[in-house]
């Protein structure tokens, strides 16, 4: 039988940890897994360990440096939070987007990582704002960029006996505009098919593109950023743009059925996302 167990403090749950029990936040990705393992004969966790309590993990603190955002944080604290609109409002975009009322009041965002979905809408927001994941054990403080904790599709570098703390941001450029787009089998309470998180200064000298639910591991579209910091802005950017993130796409995952629409879906959804937000910036239609 299972047994749960919710504690306040950091470093009982590390403790809690390394006697091999098995963290719950809010429990929608993890729930569905125990269900599937005990229909398949196998046993579920011992202990589960509520960390919902621990104020180190339910920290958002916009003000510092490095802002920063903790595990426990839920989407719909992110989706209603006030500073975080100002500051991120792609990780507030994000967030709206994530399943439904009921699961946004539940889920959280460390889970999202933790899980390492590859269509995680999470994921895809944090990456473009360079989030670096702090996880603490037993035996201190240790650092991560998202591209380098995710291994893969539902696979980490987190070991037993670590917990995810959080995530510190990078603060984009004063003036640049910041979007999140979703491509699914509905307009609601959907798994994405796609997303795209894209942040963009009115210079273009630090453009972020990255797209989820295409790649085992997130990743930011080096090439395609480089493409727009050198060239004109306009219609046959954004078109260029696009074309070469799908190329990106079919080089490092091959040619699959998804690839069908995927191909045609990304090149317009990168190039109408950058031609929305360059509007929304106000951009000259040439760089001078």
């Amino acid at each position: 039988m299972t047994r749960h167990i919710a504690t306040h403090s950091l470093e009982q749950a590390l403790e809690e940890l390394e006697r091999g029990a098995k963290v719950i936040a809010g429990g929608t990705d993890l729930m569905i897994h125990v269900r599937l393992a005990k229909l398949h004969g196998a046993n579920p966790p011992d202990v589960l360990l509520d960390v919902t309590g621990i104020p180190e993990l339910h920290r958002i603190d916009m003000q510092q440096d490095k802002p920063f955002v903790g595990a426990t944080v839920t989407f719909h604290q992110l989706e209603t939070d006030e500073t975080v609109k100002q500051v991120f409002p792609l990780l507030t975009q994000a967030a709206e987007s994530v399943g439904s009322v009921q699961i946004r009041t539940l889920a959280t965002i460390g889970g999202n990582v933790a899980n390492a979905s590859p269509g995680a809408d999470g994921i895809t927001a944090l990456t473009a704002l360079g989030a670096k994941a702090e996880i603490a054990s037993l035996n201190g403080l240790r650092h991560a960029p998202l591209e380098e904790l995710i291994l893969g599709p539902n696979r980490t570098t987190l070991a037993p006996g670590e917990l995810l703390v959080g995530f510190e941001l990078n603060r984009m450029a004063e003036g640049s505009a910041q979007r999140f787009s979703k491509i699914g089998r509905r307009r609601a309470v959907v798994i994405a098919r796609m997303n795209l998180a894209l942040c963009l200064d009115r210079d273009l000298n630090d453009p972020r593109i990255v797209l989820g639910a295409c790649f085992p591991t997130p990743r930011r579209l080096a090439e395609v950023e480089n493409l727009l910091k050198s060239g004109d802005p306009g219609a046959e950017l954004w078109e260029n743009a696009g074309k070469m993130s799908a190329e990106q796409f079919s080089s490092a995952c091959g040619w699959r059925e998804s690839a069908i629409y995927k191909i045609p879906a990304m090149t317009k959804l990168v190039a109408g996302t950058l031609e929305s937000v360059w509007s929304e910036l106000g951009g000259p239609s040439v760089r001078r």
